[in-house]
């Protein structure tokens, strides 16, 4: 009996991550690497057993839970319905158009320090820095899912006297929702990175001031654990995003 390719996707990845896992706990054991610069999941996981206890530990994940959910749904709330009406009137987009594609070839991170000069080291900033990583591919999408609905639907519902109301709710805006998920897929995992490296730049509290903490103590153990968490948080996030753009997708069909 075949194995479904949901199932065989999942199980090719359990392995690969065994087997790097094992090759990581192995190599330094057998003298290949230095523990000291490398560590060992062995290690780490004994490291997790001191962090997760702590107060500190869960102050510093909500902190940057929060500087995250903050400055994503910013993102969500403004990307989405702008990059919605961008795409339906072409005007606003040529307007429009200069400054968002200048901001996204821009590197957000490069914005920071004038974030940080504007609203001071607290959440503010990285709130800040989450808004602007997270809301530029959520509009970019938006738009190109909007641009890129069938004209033909459009005609057809025009045909029957259709609203242009009635044309956007019920049919550009159904047409459209692909890409604007894909759009909160990509800012999930760039919303994620401006606030751990804006809290690692300069800041009192968060996973992101811990991972330059442990850095600059040469505590590998440490270090790598806020790595991995930060890892698995962005995976799952993206993860759950993208289960959605696949049912999206194959409702679509």
């Amino acid at each position: 009996m075949p194995i479904p390719s949901s199932k065989y996707r999942v199980l090719v990845s359990t392995i690969a991550v065994l087997v790097f896992l094992g090759i990581w706990e192995i190599a330094p054991r057998a003298g290949m690497v230095d523990p000291t610069f490398t560590s060992q999941p062995s290690r780490v996981f004994a490291a997790s057993l001191v962090i997760v206890p702590s107060g500190d530990f869960l102050h510093d994940v909500s902190v940057s839970l929060s500087e995250f959910a903050i400055g994503f749904a910013l993102a969500v709330g403004f990307g989405v319905p702008l990059g919605l009406l961008l795409g339906r009137f072409p005007v606003l987009r040529y307007l429009l158009d200069p400054p968002i594609m200048a901001i996204y070839a821009t590197p957000h991170l490069a914005l920071l320090p004038i974030f940080i000069v504007w609203l001071g080291i607290g959440m503010q900033s990285k709130i800040a820095v989450a808004f602007v990583g997270g809301v530029i591919p959520i509009l970019v999408n938006s738009m190109a899912g909007v641009r890129g609905v069938e004209r033909s639907w459009v005609t057809a519902a025009r045909s029957f006297c259709a609203r242009e109301w009635d044309v956007f709710v019920k049919v550009i805006l159904p047409a459209s929702l692909p890409g604007v998920v894909m759009g909160i897929r990509l800012g999930v995992s760039r919303a994620v990175l401006g606030v751990v490296v804006a809290e690692m730049y300069q800041s009192q509290a968060g996973v992101g001031n811990k991972i330059m903490l442990y850095g600059s103590e040469f505590r590998t153990d440490y270090l790598l654990f806020n790595v991995l968490l930060v890892s698995v948080f962005g995976f799952t996030a993206t993860w759950a995003v993208r289960a959605l753009e696949e049912k999206l997708w194959t409702a679509g069909k």
